[in-house]
């Protein structure tokens, strides 16, 4: 164990600044040629120490100092986490994560880190391998080794990290795939977002995030559906199981599903119709979802919208003259159809329509149909 002692507030602040007095004649030691102990190492270690106080307050302020130094502290930050005080280690990690990516020379040690007898440590490390971000790829490793960790804390964190570094951990891929059956829900939480910011280079999960969207826990559904989304086109096998998730008991798994739909862009004729159909959700975010999944199949999707603008739901035909809106001029052919909806009984309708109208024209006649009429014979 490293020794510890209590520094006086004005000796530690000279101290992480980089400057320390000569106990015998209270000068900075760098200038005094008699102290044994002058150099930047005498100051690492009087601050490592400081981190290990007895005194809290000691320890919190070196901790907030070092923080606010960003890159200028990783030297001290590696050399404390070789420390055999826990109290030091787990500062030091603590504060390689406010530093973020900055700190990525530490990232090293921070994966070792990852094995630390202490579970606090290596979950703080976890934590601070996450806010390094990308720069932290070299941990994947051990990241993807943390996810069989005996504390379901960590195993949670590891895989959020994971996802932090994006697809740069793709080869953590078949692990994280493994994880989803973690009888914590955060973990497969957790491991599911990680999958979803990997994207495309997660393709193989997919089966994995398939299963997931029967998971028990709404959450872990919700995640899945949207992770599908972010692996994008590769991910179409999923598209009867997001399909029938538009009806699932949780409005974030509808909303995720019919969001992924849209970014998965595959099967107009089956998806189109499934999402069209959501626009009448009694959910205002699932319809808005469904409109915004609509817009991404852009003119593929015009044909399908039309005929819903005479839905007898008001919602559908609202969702409908919204999403052709979205489309823009890509929807020209809408135009005639979105003419006669200014004459719909529902306010909220003739107003998408209005607006539908003015982003694909680039025209303004406002609701007088007859002017909007007049306009496009000549066209």
């Amino acid at each position: 164990m490293h020794a510890t002692r209590k520094l006086p507030i004005s000796v530690f602040i000279l101290a992480v600044t980089g400057v320390m007095l000569c106990t015998s004649c209270q000068q900075p030691r760098a200038r005094c040629p008699s102290s044994p102990t002058s150099g930047p190492n005498s100051v690492i270690q009087d601050t490592i120490q400081a981190l290990g106080s007895d005194s809290e307050i000691v320890r919190q302020a070196t901790a907030e100092k070092l923080a606010s130094l960003g890159p200028s502290a990783v030297p001290v930050i590696i050399q404390a986490l070789d420390s055999d005080d826990v109290r030091v280690r787990l500062a030091a990690v603590a504060i390689a994560g406010e530093i973020g990516p900055d700190a990525a020379d530490a990232v090293p040690l921070l994966a070792q880190a990852l094995g630390d007898e202490n579970a606090q440590v290596r979950l703080v490390s976890a934590e601070a391998l996450s806010r390094v971000g990308p720069e932290a790829a070299e941990a994947v490793p051990a990241l993807t080794r943390a996810l069989d960790d005996e504390s379901e804390d960590v195993r949670a964190q590891a895989a959020l990290t994971l996802g932090e570094i994006g697809p740069e951990a793709r080869e953590a891929v078949p692990s994280l795939v493994r994880a989803l059956q973690d009888e914590n829900e955060q973990v497969r939480t957790f491991c599911a977002i990680a999958l979803g910011k990997i994207g495309p280079q997660a393709a193989e999960a997919v089966p994995a995030l398939v299963r997931a969207l029967e998971d028990e826990s709404a959450s872990v559904r919700s995640v899945a559906a949207k992770a599908l989304g972010q692996i994008g086109e590769q991910a179409a096998e999923a598209i009867p199981t997001l399909i029938r998730a538009l009806a699932d008991e949780d409005e974030f798994v509808r909303a995720s599903a019919a969001l992924s739909l849209g970014l998965i862009g595959q099967g107009t004729q089956e998806v189109v119709p499934a999402l069209i159909q959501a626009l009448g959700d009694e959910d205002q975010e699932i319809r808005e979802a469904a409109a915004i999944g609509l817009s991404l199949y852009g003119q593929e999707a015009v044909p399908f919208l039309v005929q819903a603008l005479e839905d007898k739901d008001w919602h559908v035909r609202e969702g409908a003259a919204k999403t052709l809106g979205w489309i823009g001029p890509g929807a020209r052919d809408a135009t005639p159809a979105l003419i006669q909806t200014l004459a719909d009984e529902n306010q909220n309708v003739n107003t998408a329509a209005i607006l539908a109208l003015s982003t694909i024209t680039e025209q303004d006649f406002g609701r007088d149909a007859a002017a909007w009429q007049v306009w496009w014979e000549k066209q």
